[in-house]
């Protein structure tokens, strides 16, 4: 559904895009360049969006159609605290205990908020993104710029 739903819903709105020079913006994760334990088909689907977005840009942005794709990282929506309570549940914590886990190492050391990720999509079908196109845009908080391995590295407090 994480792909095949947005080819579909491209596929029907794209003649009327064309007409507006309208845009579309897919939701993927950063979970579409990043690999996770056990998460092959989602990240698979989350993969194709990217790729489907950038073709999406490239065979009509002649046509006056935008495609950009935003890969949240972990957000607070009845998914992400799902998996939250999951984590918690199997290590012995609740799930704030658990959102601090998964970013005690993020640059915002948070998670995202709904509310953030939307303003990112209202940025990128807005005007002031009119020459953003084929675009995949984190949106994780620095997550995905950060590198674990560098940890041991790091100075002690």
């Amino acid at each position: 559904m994480n792909l095949s739903g947005a080819f579909y819903m491209a596929r029907e709105a794209l003649p009327h895009l064309m007409e507006r020079r309208g845009a579309i913006v897919n939701i993927s994760s950063t979970s579409g360049y990043l690999a996770g334990p056990g998460w092959t088909s989602y990240c698979t689907s989350k993969a194709g969006l990217i790729m489907l977005t950038r073709c999406l840009a490239n065979d009509y942005g002649p046509a006056g159609v935008r495609a950009n794709c935003v890969c949240p990282g972990w957000v607070r929506t009845p998914m992400g605290d799902e998996d939250m309570d999951a984590l918690g549940e199997a290590r012995g914590f609740d799930r704030e205990e658990a959102y601090r886990l998964l970013h005690q190492d993020v640059p915002a050391r948070r998670p995202a908020d709904a509310e953030e990720i939307a303003s990112v999509v209202s940025f990128l079908v807005g005007p002031d993104a009119s020459y953003v196109n084929g675009v995949t845009l984190p949106a994780d908080g620095g997550a995905s710029i950060y590198d674990p391995t560098s940890a041991a590295f790091a100075k002690q407090a």
